[in-house]
């Protein structure tokens, strides 16, 4: 009799001990859910063998996988990706329990959690055991009546974001046409949700040209200044509405005083036909003169083209 207590007694105390068996893997990287550098798992490999070994020993035990995100929002091009990244950060648990400890993988159930907060912390992928012996059909209709795993992506709702995430910046630099010939330029550029682009632009050649004044060949190089409000009206079309100012002189190098001088407003489109490439073109109805002019002359009829390569920082839609 004592010795079917004793028995009793030890199986008991072994399930109390198989039972809290679980293992947290925190510090995902920001941003990756499906693949990750295995070095992340080395300090937990022992745990997780543990955990292999109680589900061998028990078939009908689940392994419970949650992957979790936090609260950092990524929200370009209209993603939410938080869900995604909680999910997969899970399937490659699930994965490296199947491959590398031998698991059953109707062994395994799939969750994931969205926590609120920001913090690597929240970034993980757990597993623990759930040792209720429920039969083995009871334990497959609980799975098979679980939401669909599309429910992570479609029942997203998207919270506003703050301010600073909203702001982007770019810099580029390209070539712009002029009435008195090319300019290389370079550009700043403030964004505020990929939807209204500020733009500052100068320019200056680093060759010269030449402007005949009174019988006198004068080396000159051409500068440019101005700026440029565009409007992206449709999110899935890059193509976007300007307007601005411009101002453009030819100068000559003996004098430091312009010869050619240019200025007034720009209408036109601009269009990214790649993240990194704008075109622009703008009608320029300006207003030109030259150094031994009286008088300015309207050019209603003028039209610019500029090229530009850019490098962009932050900014959500």
């Amino acid at each position: 009799m004592k010795i079917i207590i004793y028995a009793i007694v030890s199986l008991t105390l072994l399930a109390g001990i198989a039972l809290p068996q679980e293992v947290i893997i925190t510090d995902f990287p920001l941003g990756v859910g499906g693949s990750v550098n295995k070095e992340l798992f080395q300090p937990y490999l022992p745990g997780l063998q543990a955990i292999a070994d109680s589900l061998h020993k028990y078939p009908l035990a689940r392994a419970i996988v949650t992957g979790g995100s936090d609260g950092n929002q990524y929200r370009e091009s209209h993603d939410a990706k938080n869900p995604s990244l909680a999910l997969g950060r899970a399937h490659i648990l699930r994965n490296l329990l199947i491959k590398e400890f031998g698991v059953d993988s109707t062994q395994i159930i799939i969750q994931s959690k969205d926590a609120p907060e920001k913090g690597s912390q929240y970034r993980y992928a757990g597993v623990r055991i759930d040792m209720e012996l429920n039969d083995f059909n009871a334990r497959l209709e609980k799975v098979e009546n679980r939401p669909p795993v599309e429910k992570h992506f479609t029942e997203v709702r998207e919270t506003a974001g703050d301010m600073m995430e909203n702001l982007g910046l770019q810099f580029g630099i390209g070539l712009s046409s002029s009435p008195f010939g090319g300019i290389p330029t370079a550009s700043g550029i403030l964004t505020w949700k990929r939807f209204i682009y500020a733009e500052g632009i100068v320019g200056h050649t680093f060759w010269n040209s030449s402007y005949d004044f009174q019988g006198l060949d004068l080396d000159t190089r051409r500068r440019l200044v101005g700026g440029n409000l565009i409007v992206f009206p449709y999110k899935n079309i890059p193509v976007g509405i300007l307007g601005g100012w411009i101002h453009i002189e030819e100068i000559s190098q003996t004098y430091y005083e312009y010869v050619k001088l240019s200025e007034g407003p720009l209408f036109g489109l601009r269009a990214y036909p790649f993240k990194f490439l704008s075109i622009t073109g703008a009608y320029n109805p300006s207003m030109e003169r030259n150094v031994d002019d009286t008088k300015s002359r309207a050019k209603n009829g003028r039209f610019l083209l500029a090229v530009s390569s850019h490098l962009a920082f932050g900014g959500a839609r």
